[in-house]
């Protein structure tokens, strides 16, 4: 396999094209990512993410099966907070957010008991506009930030705070904790919880979460230190719950007036003092300054290392079809 970045000047994402061997349909596609796995692995460990063109693929099976032959240890998407939709195993809708809002770039499930380490995303039908899912590397967005900012997010780490509504109480936005954990049974969330280090409640509108993480990783593998959070995303008066959720009226949900108790998300210094909006705002305007944004062909698979790169989604019109597995 041979790759190639896709645009000068930005070292992400690779570009690696099937050729022919694609051609034949989902399993002469699946049976060309096994071939290549090694190579497409290596690409993604060097460059953060690898833009895959030439397959046919027209479902989630198909998919699946490209991913699997990759990496075969799929997993769900437990305790995520993004709306998805579960299509075949292990593979979702990428995001069901409001068509004309922007996800910012972040890594997934940086605020979670688990996070990936390996992104999968394919387009089946792209939008008549917009819609793209751009790319930045961690590595660059560390080395740009104002080393002040940056430290206060190093050295003090960042604490995660949430709370899912009861699949009955639902104020209309936000996922329920039955949603979030793909299950009604409290015990077994608790478990998972637990197992990961995290602090909850069960309260009477439904579960307050805490879970404190790292704002920056070191690559497992390279050694090379990321940017690695979602703190912007995730701060009550960066990201308006009633903007994100296309302007729901209710006070319980409102960012100017609901306490964390029932406020889907905010974040804080892992010692519980407030993270500075200036600072955040400044994160993202230098994550997107290293963004690489491309428009999605059908059959286009990007596989991403969710440590070495951040992703998000750009608002768009018409319809939009993109799937995502993560392992």
């Amino acid at each position: 396999m041979q790759a190639h970045p896709l645009y000068s000047g930005r070292s992400l994402p690779l570009l690696a094209e099937t050729g022919d061997a694609a051609d034949a349909g989902a399993a002469a596609g699946a049976a060309w990512a096994h071939a290549n796995r090694d190579a497409i692995e290596a690409g993604v460990q060097r460059a953060g993410a690898v833009l895959i063109r030439g397959f046919e693929i027209t479902s989630a099976t198909e998919f699946r099966a490209v991913c699997a032959a990759i990496r075969p240890d799929l997993r769900n998407y437990t305790g995520g907070d993004s709306p998805r939709t579960g299509l075949a195993d292990q593979v979702y809708t990428s995001t069901e957010y409001p068509a004309h809002l922007e996800v910012f770039l972040h890594n997934e499930l940086s605020y979670a008991g688990w996070s990936p380490d390996r992104l999968f995303f394919c387009c089946l039908t792209p939008s008549e506009t917009g819609g793209e899912t751009p790319v930045a590397d961690g590595r660059e967005v560390y080395a740009r930030l104002d080393p002040a900012i940056r430290d206060r997010f190093e050295t003090r780490g960042v604490t995660y705070l949430q709370h899912l509504w009861d699949a009955d109480d639902r104020p209309g936005v936000g996922k329920s904790w039955q949603d979030t954990f793909e299950t009604g049974d409290r015990a077994a969330v608790e478990t998972y919880l637990r197992e990961a280090g995290m602090d909850f409640e069960w309260t009477g509108l439904g579960l307050r979460t805490a879970a404190t993480h790292p704002a920056v990783l070191e690559h497992a593998l390279t050694g090379e230190t990321c940017w690695h959070n979602q703190a912007d995303q995730w701060h009550r008066e960066v990201a308006s719950v009633k903007v994100a959720f296309g302007g729901v009226d209710d006070p319980r949900i409102d960012p100017h007036t609901a306490g964390v108790e029932t406020l889907g998300n905010h974040v804080t210094y892992e010692d519980g003092s407030p993270i500075d909006v200036a600072d955040l705002l400044h994160v993202r305007t230098v994550a997107r300054s290293c963004e690489a944004v491309f428009p999605w062909q059908p059959g286009d698979v990007m596989v991403i290392d969710n440590v070495l790169a951040m992703h998000g989604r750009k608002p768009f019109t018409g319809h939009r079809r993109v799937l995502a597995a993560m392992a």
